[in-house]
């Protein structure tokens, strides 16, 4: 069996094993009749579907044969059953509390088209929507599969008329003719729009499936198999999400990269997708550098390790540029896996030189290979050594918690293992996916790569913040204040003050002396905020020998009052 065909084998298998009922006890009835409960109840449930609410007795099949998990929901909310009843008396017990008792469908519906029965919707009667069953017939009648029907929930099943569906259907037919039912099938359920839109809005999108699928069906094989058809699908969909445009992958595939789209799993073409727009190649050239250089698929960036500085200046990178971002950004010295180079070429600012480097493909392309990286892996053993023995004290605190995975997060955005990791590590609370969480905040908030690692290299505890409150200083400091995100380059330690009890005070005061003319100049958040409490009392003595009483008076929280008297008292007693 080939082994794109047992990678759809086992997927749908595990599938099926998602969809097994929970094993959660049926308490309301007697245990001898909990083995035949659930097949009575599904009989009960399609002839109710069937006789009472008027659905095809195939639909009604279909919905009951493939919802467990509502079938135990169901048959939970019974009524306590008599520990007499006989197991012969079950299915008339089903029917009987079916017939004053009216089914909610939707849950039984949702879960046998493969969606979590808990989806929201204002359905409860299929019959509501007048179009939902005669949709399901025409895509059934067609071919499609009906646990599958999930992928196009809403979007086609409600909001296609059923007659745009097969005259679409139709069409679709005579375009990718000959191609079996099963390409069209797997095209629909991975690209919804070429039922949603009329053949002249998707033609590019159309051609272009027609075109791969035209290459690729040899390999394929003649039969109806929808999942073989749809894991290249999937995976055409990893690139035009990634930005590549309709039209532009059909003419990429051939023999040397057919095995991107038929064997290779989903995650690792993102993955490199992700490696190079990283490295700052444009989206739109993202499908076909990687598709005319299908070797980097075979790469394991995450076993290759690379060193800082040696490595890039081995590229070919300018020896004083190189050096000079080394010396503006220490924290990037030292051993990093090939998968997190992107990282450290946005801290050092270097990723445009290093895409320069290899933006031709073909043999540029080798800088990325492990021959190419193991050549000659030299390195700093003094960094190294530092690096250890900064570790080691690390570890050697027992309220450490994360340690190897607070590395990985910090290599991953570019830190190298030098002396300075440990320290950070040392600081930082939080797992990697949080941290990372957190660092992408900031990004999107606007902050430079490269600012935002200083920031993190000088005051790590920034990132020990949950996202609400990191939005709440960037925008106090942006709206309020006026200033742009780029100060926090001259003052990142705003990011490290409270800003309920320490900067909103502070600059209510201040503003309260700028509007009744007490205070003429603006001074910087550095010496609103940076200064003792101590020292802002006397500042603000300065400007007013009663301005200390109204701060505490009326400005500050009571929660430091008892300290900050101690601090007036020291203050006239000196």
């Amino acid at each position: 069996m080939p082994l794109f065909r047992m990678a759809a084998e086992l997927r749908r298998l595990l599938s099926t094993a998602a969809a097994l009922p929970p094993t959660a006890k049926l308490w309301n009835l007697p245990y001898r009749l909990r083995r035949a409960a659930v097949p009575a109840a599904r009989a009960a449930v399609s002839e109710y579907l069937h006789s009472t609410r008027c659905l095809p007795s195939s639909h009604a099949d279909s919905i009951a044969a493939r919802s467990p998990r509502s079938l135990y929901a169901f048959l939970a909310g019974l009524p306590v059953v008599p520990s007499t009843v006989r197991t012969s008396s079950l299915p008339s017990l089903l029917r009987r509390h079916l017939a004053f008792h009216p089914l909610n469908e939707l849950p039984f519906f949702l879960e046998s088209i493969g969606l979590p029965p808990s989806t929201r919707s204002d359905l409860m009667f299929l019959a509501d929507h007048p179009s939902l069953l005669p949709a399901v017939a025409a895509l059934t009648h067609f071919g499609f599969p009906w646990s599958r029907l999930g992928l196009l929930f809403p979007s086609i099943l409600i909001q296609v008329p059923p007659d745009l569906i097969t005259s679409r259907l139709a069409s679709l037919v005579t375009c990718f003719r000959p191609l079996p039912r099963a390409a069209i099938i797997a095209a629909c359920l991975a690209f919804p729009s070429l039922l949603e839109n009329d053949l002249s809005k998707v033609d590019r999108l159309v051609k272009d499936l027609g075109k791969v699928f035209g290459v690729l069906w040899p390999d394929l094989g003649p039969t109806n198999d929808i999942d073989a058809f749809l894991g290249v699908c999937r995976r055409i969909r990893i690139f035009y999400h990634a930005g590549a445009e309709f039209g532009s992958i059909g003419e990429l595939v051939g023999s040397n990269n057919q095995r991107v789209f038929l064997e290779l799993e989903e995650e690792r073409i993102r993955k490199r997708l992700m490696f190079f727009k990283g490295l700052g190649l444009a989206k739109e050239r993202l499908g076909r550098f990687l598709l005319t250089n299908p070797k980097v698929f075979n790469i394991e960036f995450c076993d290759v390790v690379i060193s800082v500085p040696e490595y890039l200046i081995r590229v070919g990178l300018a020896v004083d540029e190189v050096n000079a971002a080394v010396e503006k950004n220490p924290y990037v010295v030292g051993k990093n896996l090939l998968q997190n180079l992107p990282g450290v070429l946005r801290a050092m600012e270097l990723d445009h030189q290093f895409l320069q480097k290899i933006s031709d493909g073909g043999e540029s392309v080798r800088y990325l290979f492990p021959d190419f990286v193991l050549e000659d892996a030299s390195y700093d053993i003094e960094v190294e050594r530092a690096f250890l023995d900064g570790m080691v004290k690390v570890k050697a605190d027992k309220r450490a918690q994360h340690i190897d995975i607070k590395l990985e997060f910090l290599k991953s955005i570019g830190y190298g293992e030098n002396e300075i990791a440990p320290k950070i590590i040392a600081v930082l609370h939080s797992n990697k996916e949080t941290l990372q969480e957190r660092f992408d905040f900031l990004l999107e908030k606007g902050l430079e790569y490269k600012m935002l690692c200083q920031i993190v290299s000088v005051f790590p505890k920034v990132l020990n913040q949950g996202k609400k409150m990191l939005n709440d200083k960037l925008n106090y400091m942006t709206k309020e204040l006026g200033y742009p995100v780029e100060y926090l380059e001259l003052f990142p330690a705003f990011l490290c003050f409270d800003l309920e009890n320490r900067v909103k005070p502070r600059y209510t005061m201040l503003r309260w002396l700028r509007e009744n003319g007490l205070l003429r100049r603006t001074l910087a958040p550095a010496t609103v905020l940076a200064n003792s409490e101590k020292r802002f009392i006397s500042n603000l003595y300065n400007v007013h020998p009663a301005a200390p009483k109204l701060w505490l008076e009326c400005f500050y929280s009571t929660k430091h009052m008892e300290h900050y008297l101690r601090n007036i008292y020291h203050l006239h007693a000196n």
